[in-house]
């Protein structure tokens, strides 16, 4: 009798294990791949990762950190998510802790302000937990974010009825089976380090810098929560640095972000106002939607001022050429091909030059005589900014760039409304101009000159080789 007890209790337990994996396959493949995709690389090497990069989706579209990796030798993860708040930044802190080591916490305080934990997206916070394995950390910030009774989600559920959905995903997406694709099982891994690069120029609202002694009051969740990380960082030794993105904010916005610089004063961490430094971008072109979410070329320069301040202020080490990150020259490569593959796919004009402010590719530009884009002034700020170049000079207005508008010749050739052509060199780093009958020449041998009806001819060519990538004329 004893011995036939043994093995049903022995069968239970084979059953109930069995069983476990079976429902720990299926939530894997159910589940949305929004999260894991974006952040599961993070867990692959988490000991690797000198600074961890928390915010919202401004932070998610400007902190590129293979672009550190590649301009640096820093080691960064950028854990930011669309529709993060800053006790959910909190959270995500938390729970990186549990895995990461890193001597510095970069924090983006945009959304200090708001007086709310979770947004009405539960699909946001589905990105930002879903990855994470099910752990004491998790439960905790997934059981404080959702314990508003009165906080609902877009669709009218409350978020104190969808706690377990987010411990146990496959509550949550049971119901996905006609919505695989190949990607639910393969996966399309985040080569970006967490950030995602949006495509697109848009104008924005001019602003006024206020003045720094204008303070708004410390109410709400937000602040809270940024004390809260603060403590922890400092409580384990892990320095702290606060950056307010760029966009066109408000007078309260300005305020509130004053009274984050008093609270960065107060605890002796670093803090960037890129808001204050107008010039660190450009609002006319590094901009892709009208809420100044940055693009690429905006994001490389936010990216690379933070960089040079990370560097300088907390004396990073360079991992390049180490054996123990040999992993990220394969990371490189991956990203290098991926970016590449953006910028030869696009297709309209802006688009293209704005992704050519970028080392990683050469090109070659021939605009017609009297060219009816010379009166456009996006396209002329959008051919400058290729050239402009970014110098860290902080507390400057002018940060990111030697010059506002460093190509003499193209303002010669708008002058005289004549033929314009240039060579942007980043093997070595040259800028050719020529104007004129030397510009329609330079046009005739790259380009065979102009198609009919084509004002501007551009190619596109890789600095090391010199090969040519693609062509295109507008």
């Amino acid at each position: 009798m004893k011995k036939k007890n043994l093995l049903r209790c022995l069968e239970a337990v084979l059953f109930c294990a069995a069983l476990s994996v079976v429902l720990w396959a299926l939530s894997g493949l159910m589940e949305r791949k929004a999260s894991r995709n974006q952040f599961g690389p993070f867990l692959e090497h988490p000991q690797q990762y000198d600074v961890l990069f928390f915010g919202d989706s401004r932070f998610v579209n400007c902190l590129f950190p293979m672009e550190l990796w590649e301009d640096y030798g820093i080691a960064g993860y950028n854990l930011s998510c669309y529709g993060n708040t800053m006790p959910v930044s909190y959270w995500s802190m938390m729970n990186a802790l549990d895995y990461a080591s890193p001597r510095v916490a970069v924090l983006a305080v945009n959304g200090v302000r708001k007086d709310i934990k979770v947004t009405g997206s539960s699909s946001d916070l589905h990105t930002a937990m879903d990855f994470w394995p099910l752990s004491r950390t998790k439960v905790r910030a997934i059981m404080d974010l959702t314990d508003d009774p009165h906080a609902r989600d877009d669709d009218g559920n409350r978020y104190t009825d969808m706690r377990w959905e987010y411990c146990f995903t496959l509550g949550k997406y049971h119901d996905r089976w006609n919505k695989l694709t190949p990607n639910d099982f393969t996966g399309r891994p985040n080569v970006q380090k967490g950030a995602d690069m949006m495509v697109g120029v848009a104008p924005t609202e001019e602003y006024e810098i206020i003045d720094d002694d204008l303070y708004a009051d410390e109410l709400g969740v937000g602040y809270s929560y940024l004390r809260r990380t603060i403590e922890e960082c400092q409580r384990r030794g892990i320095g702290v640095l606060l950056v307010h993105l760029p966009y066109p904010a408000s007078e309260n916005a300005q305020m509130n972000a004053n009274t984050v610089g008093s609270i960065a004063e107060e605890y002796g961490v670093d803090y960037i106002d890129f808001v204050r430094l107008d010039s660190v971008v450009d609002y006319a072109v590094d901009c892709y939607d009208q809420q100044a979410h940055l693009n690429p070329s905006g994001g490389l320069k936010v990216t690379d001022y933070i960089g040079a301040y990370l560097a300088e202020h907390f004396q990073l080490e360079d991992h390049r050429g180490e054996a123990d990150y040999a992993n990220w020259q394969k990371d490189e490569q991956a990203y290098a091909a991926y970016k590449r593959n953006v910028i030869l796919g696009q297709d309209k004009l802006p688009e293209l030059l704005l992704m050519l402010h970028d080392d990683s590719v050469s090109a070659s530009i021939a605009i017609r005589a009297q060219a009816g884009l010379y009166w456009d002034d996006q396209t002329l700020t959008l051919l400058h900014n290729m050239a402009r170049t970014h110098v860290l000079e902080e507390n400057a207005y002018s940060a990111w760039s030697n010059s506002m508008f460093p190509l003499e010749g193209l303002d010669e050739a708008v002058w005289a409304d004549e033929a314009y052509f240039l060579g942007l060199d980043r093997a070595n780093g040259s800028v050719r101009e020529y104007v004129g009958d030397e510009a329609e020449a330079r046009a005739e041998e790259v380009f065979g000159g102009w198609e009919d009806g084509k004002e501007i001819c551009i190619l596109v060519t890789d600095p090391a080789t010199g090969e040519r990538l693609a062509e295109r004329q507008f």
